[in-house]
């Protein structure tokens, strides 16, 4: 029987992760509705050149949910991932997909120098619309608010108007049936994430602290709006820049596996070795 490795956070609960690998230490973060376990693909095209640590979210996986009603969502996410990283030995790196890529960006800025980089894979940092005013956000907002309205009310396949939104029209309905079963049956957890992502509070001043190494990377298939974030992003952060996976969507871990290993393999190792 295999036992999965368990921190005991400091409020009581335990959060879940996975451990490989041994090298610099990287921690790769789900995004939502996720766990885990969304890295395999990733990790498998990975050397064993690196420590890989992939935490279930609270909530998610074998994690402890986070308390119901828990103010400041991404927040309370990010706090789990502090604690985990603050046991690990030495400088880490950071690693988030998705909603994930929100919660380590708010882990970042909280652990400073603890973190050697961060690589935000297709952000939905909406804050960052917010923060730069473009005019996205509130059309963002207006959307993911009827999105959320319709799958808190059991609307069948309301999830798909989310995924559909990221990856293209018709998207949800290609994928295979279990994918869809599991997404169906995350969506009252998703519906927490989206709202938690309009009420994020980071301001400029705490992208600007961030003066680390940050990648983010976007699928050049992706909708625009995946590309202004994460302009806005670069823009707010001292040392941080873009680049694009070639023919990839918002679900670029498991189509585009091999290039996402590639390019944080190629940031960590480079950065290391300075």
């Amino acid at each position: 029987m295999t036992t999965t490795p368990m921190v005991n956070l400091s409020g009581g609960a335990r959060l879940s992760f996975g451990e490989t690998g041994a090298g610099p230490t990287i921690v790769m973060v789900h995004g939502s509705p996720g766990e885990g376990r969304a890295w395999t693909n990733v990790i498998k095209q990975l050397s064993n050149n690196l420590r890989i640590l992939t935490p279930d979210l609270p909530g998610y996986g074998q994690s402890d949910s986070l308390p119901p009603e828990t103010p400041h969502r991404t927040e309370a996410m990010a706090s789990a991932l502090v604690e985990l990283a603050a046991r690990q030995d030495g400088a880490i790196w950071l690693c988030g997909h998705s909603y994930g890529a929100n919660v380590a960006l708010h882990a970042a800025v909280r652990l400073g120098r603890k973190v050697a980089g961060l690589v935000l894979i297709e952000p939905v940092f909406l804050r960052a619309l917010q923060l730069a005013q473009d005019a996205q956000f509130e059309s963002a907002r207006a959307f993911f608010t009827d999105y959320v309205v319709r799958a808190e009310s059991s609307e069948p396949d309301a999830i798909g108007i989310m995924i559909d939104f990221w990856c293209g029209k018709g998207y949800f309905e290609r994928m295979p049936e279990h994918a869809r079963a599991f997404l169906n049956a995350a969506a009252p957890k998703n519906t927490c994430d989206v709202r938690a992502s309009f009420s994020e509070t980071l301001g400029v001043s705490d992208l600007k602290m961030l003066d680390i190494p940050v990648v983010i990377v976007t699928g050049d298939q992706s909708p625009k709006i995946a590309e202004s974030i994460a302009t806005s992003c670069q823009n707010m952060m001292p040392n941080a820049r873009t680049t694009k996976i070639h023919g990839a969507t918002h679900l670029l871990l498991d189509t585009h596996a091999a290039q996402v290993a590639k390019l944080i393999e190629e940031n960590v190792q480079v950065r290391e070795k300075r």
